[in-house]
């Protein structure tokens, strides 16, 4: 299973979201707007003293869930309460969540309206290849817990569910193939983000018109990851760096691609904010009124969350 967490290792060890508007748009006339924001401020989580990684803010803002150091190793959710938009009070590991035989990981939160928790994990792998899971969240606990069916897993060997993102309503799951071969590659070989609609509870299905919808933003040239999606499913959120061989010279991108109508293509992407891989930023996660972005850095010997205020809507 190692190589399905590479990428992050691999950063960790060495140096530690249509066109404008195409035809499908029937927005021909009007250019996309991007989003803007202020200044990072430092987050603070007190009582914490291990790395904060892959942050995502509960909808009704009460809770900051994010997982330590990303090495597939000893990898487990945790959770913090609110004080402010900048800081919060690290309140323990998420119960439910989290393996207790290493090496393991347990990581990448999200959660919708109505409390429906998903995370990727590695419990059972190889055994069984699709790694998200989804459960139900109530102060701290994740209980049913079960695995995420649905065709955008493709059950293949060298396959995984790298990212995901989940919409405000549940109904939407933003999903990030990647595949891994330890031969050929360092990090994923290749990637694709992808949109599945939900079924019934733990059960989503490719849409059809994914490729289109995302076709301005999935480029073979990139390694794409950490998708998030707006509540209003107007903006879409990712990371990504360039394919190719990682080196202290990597750029790693925080993009944003936008639409005018939940129901049209993203736009061509713009890059917010890039750092190499040394000081790295990725993950970004966006509050509900869209108001404040969420992130982490690499810092000198740890890795932190970050914000910034949103300057324009």
């Amino acid at each position: 299973m190692k190589t399905y967490f590479k990428i992050i290792f691999i950063a960790l060890l060495i140096f530690s979201c249509s066109s404008n508007n195409n035809n499908n748009n029937n927005e021909t006339n009007t250019s996309p707007i991007y989003p803007s924001f202020g200044s990072e401020i430092d987050v603070t989580i007190n009582g914490l003293s291990f790395d904060a990684m892959e942050p995502f803010v509960s909808p009704n803002g009460n809770y900051l869930f994010f997982n330590n150091l990303n090495d597939g190793l000893n990898t487990k959710l945790y959770y913090a309460t609110k004080v402010n938009d900048s800081t919060f009070n690290y309140a323990g590991e998420l119960t439910g969540t989290n393996q207790t035989i290493p090496p393991h990981l347990d990581a990448v939160a999200d959660i919708d309206n109505n409390g429906n928790f998903y995370w990727t994990s590695t419990r059972n792998y190889p055994t069984e290849l699709n790694n998200l899971y989804h459960g139900t969240f109530n102060i701290g606990n994740v209980t049913e817990i079960e695995r995420v069916q649905g065709d955008f897993n493709m059950n293949i060997p060298g396959w995984l569910i790298m990212d995901h993102g989940i919409s405000l309503d549940g109904q939407y799951l933003y999903f990030n193939n990647a595949r891994f071969d330890d031969t050929n590659c360092i990090g994923p070989c290749e990637t694709t983000l992808g949109i599945a609609k939900k079924e019934n509870g733990a059960t989503f299905n490719t849409l059809p018109n994914s490729t289109s919808i995302l076709q301005n933003i999935n480029d073979i040239n990139y390694i794409y990851y950490a998708p998030c999606i707006s509540s209003d499913n107007l903006e879409l959120y990712y990371t990504r760096y360039l394919k190719g061989e990682i080196t202290s010279s990597t750029v790693l991108e925080i993009c944003v691609a936008v639409r005018l109508n939940p129901l049209t293509d993203f736009s061509v992407p713009r890059v917010l904010f890039s750092e190499t891989i040394i000081n790295l930023v990725e993950a970004p996660t966006l509050t509900v009124d869209k108001s404040i972005i969420y992130y982490h850095r690499k810092t000198s010997n740890s890795h932190k969350i970050v914000m910034r205020i949103r300057s324009s809507l």
